[in-house]
C-alpha cells in the first residue's frame, strides 16, 4: 500500500468534522447500553488516546479487567475482557455482540486506524443499500496469505485453526484454504454492518476461537500470546467471503499523534498485484497446489502436536 498524506480537511471530512474537529482525551461513561446511537463505531484503545468528536464514534477501552481508570470498557456486561491478552480487539468485538441491543448498524475501528470514508448516518445509509458489510482494502503480500500468518503464530497453530475449522464448519474449509493460498485478505478485523449480521458472524468465529484455544498452548513472548487474535484476523474475512455477502472495500487513515495518512492502493499497487496474480495463477499453479499439501497436513507438524499432547484429528 502507498501512504498518502492525508491533510487535516480531509482526515475531518472522513470522520464528518469538516469544520471544528477537535481532538480531546475522551473519558466517557456511557448510560445503559441500549442509549446508544443508532450506528455506533466502535474505536478500539487499550490506553487513553485522542478520540475525534462524533456522535457516531464511541470510544471502548479494551481488558479493562486487568487495568483501572479508564471510561467505558470491555469488562462490563457478558463479557471475555481477561482474555485481552489473548483476544486483542476482539474482545470489544465479543462485548458488542452480547450487549450493544437496538443498534441498526455496528462497526469497529482501531484508535490509530479509522475508515477513510464518510460516516455520516446518511452514507452509512446508502452505502448499507449497496452493501452488506464494509472492510478496508484487502492488503497484498508478494509471499501467500498463508505465509505471513504462520511468520507470527508459527505452522501448529495454523494447523491447529485449519483443523478446527474442518471439524466445526467443514462447508468454510475450502474458503480458508483459498484465502491462504492467495496473497491478499481484508486486514484489521475491522468492518460495519448491520448488527443482526455481525451477530451472525460474532457466533461463528468467537466458536471457532474458543475451539482453538482449547488446543493452544502458552506462549512466552507477548506476541506470540495474541495467537487468537490473529486467527481472527485470517478468519474475518473467511465468513464474509464464503457467504457471498457484498463487501465494500474501503481505504484507512492511519493516525499516530497528530499525524495522519490515508493508506490506499496506488495505481503502480494494482498493476504490481495485477502482475502478480496473472503469474500465481499460470506459471505458478502447480506450485501453488503442491504448497497447499504442505499448509494444513503436514506430517512432522501433526506428529509434534501429538507429542505436545495436542490430540486433533
Amino acid at each position: 500500500m502507498s501512504p498518502i498524506t492525508c491533510p487535516l480537511d480531509l482526515w475531518s471530512l472522513c470522520l464528518q468534522r469538516t469544520i471544528n474537529c477537535q481532538l480531546s482525551l475522551v473519558h466517557c461513561q456511557l448510560s445503559p447500553v441500549t442509549s446508544l446511537h443508532l450506528m455506533p463505531i466502535f474505536i478500539v484503545s487499550h490506553n487513553p488516546v485522542a478520540i475525534p468528536h462524533d456522535e457516531v464514534l464511541v470510544p471502548i477501552y479494551v481488558g479493562k479487567a486487568a487495568s483501572a481508570g479508564m471510561g467505558v470498557g470491555d469488562n462490563t456486561g457478558e463479557n471475555i475482557s481477561d482474555k485481552n491478552p489473548n483476544y486483542c480487539e476482539m474482545t470489544a468485538h465479543y462485548w458488542i455482540w452480547k450487549n450493544v441491543k437496538d443498534a441498526d448498524y455496528v462497526g469497529v475501528c482501531h484508535y490509530r486506524r479509522y475508515f477513510g470514508i464518510d460516516l455520516s448516518d446518511a452514507n452509512i445509509c446508502q452505502l448499507m443499500k449497496r452493501y452488506d458489510v464494509v472492510m478496508v482494502e484487502p492488503s497484498f503480500y508478494l509471499d501467500s496469505v498463508y505465509s505471513y500468518f504462520a511468520k507470527f503464530i508459527g505452522a501448529e497453530n495454523m494447523t491447529i485453526l485449519s483443523t478446527v475449522v474442518k471439524e466445526r464448519c467443514p462447508e468454510y474449509y475450502d474458503t480458508l484454504e483459498s484465502l491462504c493460498d492467495g496473497n491478499e485478505f481484508h486486514p484489521f478485523n475491522m468492518l460495519l454492518c448491520r448488527k443482526e449480521l455481525f451477530d451472525s458472524y460474532a457466533e461463528w468465529i468467537f466458536g471457532i476461537l474458543e475451539a482453538c484455544e482449547h488446543h493452544i498452548k502458552p506462549a512466552p513472548y507477548t506476541n506470540a500470546q495474541r495467537a487468537i487474535a490473529y486467527m481472527a484476523e485470517l478468519l474475518t474475512p473467511v465468513y464474509f467471503l464464503h457467504n457471498k455477502y457484498r463487501i465494500k472495500s474501503v481505504p484507512y487513515i492511519w493516525k499516530d499523534g497528530d499525524h495522519s495518512e490515508l493508506r490506499k492502493e496506488g495505481l503502480g499497487d494494482k498493476i504490481i498485484i495485477g502482475l502478480h496474480k496473472a503469474l500465481r495463477n499460470t506459471l505458478f499453479a502447480g506450485m501453488v497446489q503442491n504448497e497447499r499439501k504442505e499448509k494444513f497436513s503436514n506430517p512432522a507438524i501433526l506428529i509434534g502436536l501429538k507429542n505436545d499432547g495436542i490430540h486433533i484429528s
